[in-house]
């Protein structure tokens, strides 16, 4: 069973199927030959797996990410935060910081935070005369801590893997380590 599960699946994969319908058609596969398990409990047991309310926040996190950088709220961002470091001695760098800081806690993924502001903030900053190397480095660095600010998606599918775990408490702490990093990482 466990061969005709990986061999399907690599033959799916290698014909160009998308990785989830390549390993759900091989788990279908391999339970229809090795005829073990009636095939309505594995159909019922696929979509109870995904049947979780917090579940639910990850396309909409990704949603709501999409909606901000398609938007005027991502320039708006980026004008709230240089009203507050854009005086400063490099206040454009600490704007990308302080404005991706901001939209992580609300996208709750590093790449939404590098594809939305992150590329805004590129563009602005090689206009004011940064070269681009330094500000694509300072937008990845800023955007890869985003997922420390709780609810991310990588906190949220974490507290999903055992079901003791509540979905609150690793939330507690985490807002003012990342403040924190980002306020020490423009220094």
């Amino acid at each position: 069973m466990a061969i005709t599960l990986f061999i399907a699946a690599v033959v799916l994969m290698a014909l160009g199927f998308p990785v989830a319908f390549a390993l759900a058609m091989s788990a279908a596969l391999a339970v229809a030959v090795g005829g073990r398990y009636p095939q309505l409990i594995v159909f019922k047991e696929m979509f109870t797996g995904i049947d979780s309310f917090p579940l639910m926040a990850v396309p909409f996190f990704i949603l709501a990410a999409e909606i901000m950088s398609g938007g005027a709220l991502t320039a708006v961002l980026l004008r709230f935060a240089a009203q507050f470091v854009g005086h400063l001695r490099g206040g454009l760098g600490y704007a990308n910081v302080l404005s991706l800081t901001l939209f992580s806690g609300i996208s709750g993924s590093a790449l939404a935070d590098a594809a939305g502001p992150g590329a805004m903030m590129v563009r602005m900053m090689e206009k004011a005369g940064y070269s681009r190397a330094y500000a694509a480095a300072l937008t990845a660095s800023t955007a890869i801590v985003g997922p420390i600010i709780p609810p991310s998606i990588i906190m949220i599918i974490y507290a999903l893997q055992d079901e003791q775990v509540l979905i609150l408490p690793p939330f507690h702490g985490h807002p003012y380590k990342r403040l924190t990093i980002a306020i020490g990482g423009g220094r």
